[in-house]
């Protein structure tokens, strides 16, 4: 045999060897990428595992003590609020959860699978074509980073949030909503801010529960949130198109939040209508949460206005961290929504305010939040 025909014969058998590996390498590819935009397994491990010594499970002593706490201090604080806001709630809210960091992620993991699980499904039913092994690697790669992303952000929030009402919100449930407060969170911020244990609980307890008043006693705002925010999160997948280049112009800076600046004008559309009932929601509550404080707490302006403070003392990589995921218009919701409830109870009181609370009709834009006089002339205007 010629040495040409031998180097003809070796290039055959290694050109099948790797025909033979790059068919493999396809197939684990493909396995590998599955058809998930998350692995939540991954998430949750990522997240706990970042949490590390701040995960620490609660005592079953410690659980048991607060939410006897918990159920106590609500039924205490259920008919005042009713009073403040002027409507009953169709059942009490003596069940609240006690959870601590790790719980608060898992039960948080859940919330958020329902809703990518619709983004999955609009992105599955858009696709054009069969799958292939460049989809498949780059889908790879987008759960190994939107793992990593989320865990930390959930790791992150679960050392900050304070208490919850109904991680099952946004699954729209058929269920009533509950209480979850995290309780290391508000032990170690009584202890931060300087403020008795029990007091802060209780201060903790009564915001929550008037976000427990909005939901429950109005049947239609549940559904109406959710499928408010379903609607946002099928949009940003549905209309992905020309992402890159909004983002690439959204870093470049401009009017608005970044997040603002990536979207289209139907999504900012449908963004908007979301950011104003949250700041209705937040800042309605704090309305009340101001009315009925001094009621229940002798010193509830102390403990406020440490709370209110605490924002002042967050470092550089906290407020970074804030606006990249967002949270910093969470903030912005509280101010401007309790400036639309303060605003218009002054100029027509609270019975009048209330009317938000009849349907979605009545419910202000984010441009009536920032101008309350728009909605008081829309609403008198519709009556008469």
């Amino acid at each position: 045999m010629s040495r040409h025909t031998t180097r003809v014969g070796a290039g055959i058998v290694v050109g099948g060897l790797l025909a033979f590996g790059a068919s493999v390498a396809s197939r684990e590819i493909m396995r590998r990428a599955g058809t998930r935009l998350i692995d939540w397994d991954a998430v949750r491990e990522i997240a706990h595992r970042r949490l590390g010594d701040a995960g620490t499970p609660l005592a079953a002593a410690h659980r048991a003590e607060a939410e006897a706490f918990y159920r106590a201090t609500l039924l205490r604080i259920e008919p005042i609020v009713a009073e403040e806001i002027g409507s009953e709630l169709p059942a009490a809210l003596e069940t609240p959860a006690v959870v601590d960091r790790l719980q608060w992620v898992d039960l948080n993991v859940a919330t958020f699978r329902v809703l990518l699980d619709r983004v999955e499904r609009v992105l599955t039913e858009a696709q054009e074509g069969p799958d292939t092994t460049g989809r498949a690697m780059s889908r790879w790669v987008n759960r190994q980073v939107g793992n990593q992303q989320l865990g930390m952000m959930l790791a992150f929030l679960g050392r900050k949030v304070l208490g919850q009402y109904d991680v099952s919100l946004l699954a729209a449930g058929p269920t009533r909503g509950r209480l979850h407060f995290v309780e290391p969170n508000i032990v170690g911020t009584a202890a931060a801010l300087r403020v008795p244990r029990d007091e802060f609980r209780t201060f903790i307890a009564l915001h929550e529960a008037t976000h427990a008043f909005e939901f429950e006693a109005h049947e239609w705002l549940r559904p109406y949130f959710s499928g408010l925010v379903a609607e946002t999160v099928e949009q940003l997948a549905a209309e992905s198109g020309g992402l890159m280049g909004r983002v690439r112009e959204a870093i470049s800076g401009g009017e608005g939040h970044w997040l603002e600046r990536i979207m289209t004008p139907a999504q900012r559309e449908t963004f908007n209508r979301t950011q104003a009932l949250m700041s209705l929601l937040e800042g309605y509550s704090n309305h009340v949460m101001n009315a009925a404080g001094e009621r229940i707490l002798p010193n509830f302006t102390q403990i406020h206005d440490r709370f209110e403070r605490r924002g002042e003392r967050r470092g550089s990589l906290e407020r970074a961290i804030m606006r990249i995921t967002g949270l910093d218009l969470k903030m912005e919701q509280y101010a401007a929504g309790e400036r639309f409830a303060d605003a218009v109870i002054a100029r027509r009181g609270r019975e009048f305010l209330n009317r938000v609370w009849t349907g979605p009709q009545h419910l202000p834009s984010l441009d009536e939040i920032r101008a309350p006089d728009r909605w008081i002339a829309r609403i008198e205007g519709a009556v008469s």
